[in-house]
């Protein structure tokens, strides 16, 4: 019997017809109501892929997201125009034991998760160092996700868009969880990778702060040092302490005063780009 919710499947990237085909025959078997959309470009021929992929279902929905494409972003198009109780985002359809996968997100789903992943972890040094530096975000990259209409709702509340979509639907308070994709042969592109990369500024930020503290330690340490000597009346040679201290002192005020000039310029570019950077220009139907 299938089930009665409707459920919205968004695709970021046909592989091929084959992998298509495996998903539509999967939607059309488990849900009596379904939508499919495709995210495209206006470099992408309507009647060729509609000729290579002939669909069966009849709610196949294509939205050309003109020249400025970028997956992350154009996936909250694909969001705000689904009708779906629960919506899948579908970034790579050539994904071994597809179906099992969604059915485990969905069987999370009907366990009360509002958000469910299925996440490829990759780790080399600058991730690393990213982890190190930003570690409330996740060194992963979500393959699929499943989320409830309460996620899409609250999304379309939330004004800063430039920020990744794994990254927002994590943090809105909802309970999610997440599966691990563990297949090794498994390789992200550059692209896709260097889009969950949270902003570079906070990076950056955090970097010269806490060189700022170090510095300021270090001032701190020589300063005690130096007065240490001159209690116990040590031979020194003159001046060392004091040139000492006061540049360790002039590289914590210099490092303060760039963390904070990155920040509020980091602040800065986020208001001024808080605008979609999709732009649909034209829904067709398969």
């Amino acid at each position: 019997m299938k089930d009665k919710n409707y459920a919205s499947f968004i695709i970021t990237n046909i592989n091929s017809k084959e992998s298509y085909k495996k998903l539509e025959t999967y939607i059309l078997n488990k849900f009596e109501y379904s939508e499919i959309i495709i995210l495209y470009n206006k470099n992408t021929n309507i009647e060729k892929l509609k000729n290579e992929l002939s669909p069966k279902s009849d709610n196949v929905l294509l939205l050309n997201l003109g020249e400025n494409y970028n997956e992350d972003m154009n996936i909250k198009a694909g969001l705000e125009f689904s009708k779906g109780d629960i919506i899948f985002v579908l970034k790579d359809l050539n994904i071994e034991n597809m179906e099992e996968y969604l059915d485990n997100l969905y069987e999370e789903n009907k366990n009360g998760i509002d958000l469910c992943s299925l996440i490829f972890k990759y780790n080399t040094f600058k991730d690393k160092i990213f982890n190190l530096l930003l570690p409330n975000i996740n060194n992963a990259y979500d393959l699929y996700f499943l989320c409830t209409r309460r996620i899409i709702n609250a999304i379309s509340e939330c004004g800063n868009t430039n920020i990744p979509i794994s990254y927002i639907i994590r943090n809105l308070g909802y309970n999610y969880s997440e599966t691990t994709y563990n297949n090794k042969n498994y390789k992200l592109s550059q692209k896709n990778r260097g889009i969950y990369l949270l902003l570079y500024y906070q990076v950056i930020y955090k970097i010269t702060l806490r060189i700022s503290i170090f510095c300021s330690l270090v001032a701190l340490g020589g300063g005690i040092y130096s007065l240490i000597l001159k209690i116990f009346k040590f031979q020194i040679v003159n001046g060392w302490a004091s040139t000492f201290t006061f540049l360790s002192f002039c590289f914590t005020f210099v490092f303060l005063i760039f963390s904070i000039i990155i920040r509020f310029l980091g602040l800065l570019f986020v208001e001024v780009n808080s605008m979609p950077i999709y732009k649909v220009i034209q829904i067709n139907k398969l």
